[in-house]
């Protein structure tokens, strides 16, 4: 059983950090303690919090703001703030911006920088909007109502195939399908595939590329394994694992780094709306001009590998691929998706 704590002893721990701790008498760890931090701010706090690290929330700006405060910061950039009343992080702010637009927004999303989406041309578009944008790329548009970026819309291509496409993945540059020989394959060719490899598919029906398909390899294993992943490389588990996955696991791994992989993300991580923000940023769309260009589901990576740091400047998207490939050669790898973000945005 730990031994209790004096008062004495724990004015002298705040005493350490220049604080003035302004109770008599010590009873537990999960007591509120009334003090005085370094800036002059009167706050309370347990011992428990303390020994963790938390310290004065109005020095670390973790305090609840008042309306006052929270419409000066509007006002520095010439915001007018029209709500009255200030509940939370997460309410929704009323004001007009510097250009006369009305809107509302969280204070949790101004912190991270997010202001007046009309003059940033975020707004949701609108069908005449994407219209346009089909036509520039000598494509027919023939959705008459535009829902969101998910949404399949029907179209013809250049070259007369008519086909389905979402918003997200049309900005994302990705074509007609019937044009780039990307349509669903038959068993028949998977099964060709399978035999160069010198593997037996077991499987009769191809149903799409994320679902698995059954085979024996050449060297009698039998697993399963997706086409999507197959194309990639990707072939016999278990050859891999007998090969190379007890030999270079854990800290015998040339990638091993401490274990800081288990180590949490920063607090913005999960947000989607954040996420969000950052593949905005950079056009829906990988950045590495040297990518495959074979898989179109984006992560948001971070460039110096640590999970905490999650400033937009540290943030660059990247399809799944190109972010996997980035965890080999993780020195040049920051490097080069720096001076990416430096030339692109100039940071």
């Amino acid at each position: 059983m730990s031994k209790k704590h004096t008062i004495e002893f724990v004015k002298k721990e705040f005493k350490k950090e220049n604080y003035t701790l302004l109770e008599d008498n010590y009873i537990n760890s999960t007591t509120r303690m009334k003090y005085k931090c370094p800036n002059n701010h009167i706050h309370f706090i347990r011992w428990g919090d303390w020994q963790q690290g938390i310290k004065c929330p109005y020095c670390s700006g973790c305090a609840k703001h008042t309306i006052e405060f929270i419409k000066s910061e509007f006002e520095k950039e010439n915001y007018k703030l029209l709500t009255k009343i200030y509940k939370n992080a997460k309410q929704k702010l009323k004001y007009v911006c510097q250009n006369g637009h009305e809107h509302s927004i969280s204070w949790n999303n101004w912190k991270r920088g997010f202001r007046c989406p009309y003059c940033s041309n975020k707004i949701k578009k609108t069908i005449g909007f994407i219209k346009q944008r089909f036509k520039e790329k000598d494509c027919i548009l023939l959705t008459t109502e535009y829902i969101n970026s998910k949404q399949k819309l029907d179209y013809i291509c250049p070259n007369g195939h008519r086909h389905k496409i979402s918003w997200n993945n049309f900005q994302k540059g990705i074509g007609c399908l019937y044009c780039s020989d990307k349509m669903k394959k038959d068993i028949e060719f998977i099964r060709l595939e399978f035999d160069k490899c010198g593997y037996k598919l077991l499987s009769s029906v191809y149903e799409g590329a994320f679902k698995k398909l059954y085979y024996i390899c050449a060297n009698g294993h039998k697993t399963s394994i997706r086409w999507n992943t197959f194309q990639q490389g990707g072939r016999c588990s278990e050859c891999w694992r007998k090969e190379y996955g007890i030999k270079y696991s854990g800290k015998d791994s040339p990638s091993w780094k401490g274990g800081i992989s288990c180590e949490p993300y920063c607090f913005e991580w999960s947000s989607k709306e954040f996420k969000d923000f950052i593949k905005e940023r950079d056009g829906y769309q990988c950045l590495n001009p040297d990518c495959f260009g074979n898989i179109y589901r984006l992560d948001v990576h971070h460039i110096d590998y640590n999970k905490k740091n999650c400033d937009p400047q540290n943030l660059i998207t990247l399809c799944r691929s190109c972010n996997s490939r980035a965890n080999k050669d993780r020195e040049w790898h920051e490097s080069w998706y720096k001076a990416i973000l430096n030339k692109r945005y100039e940071i």
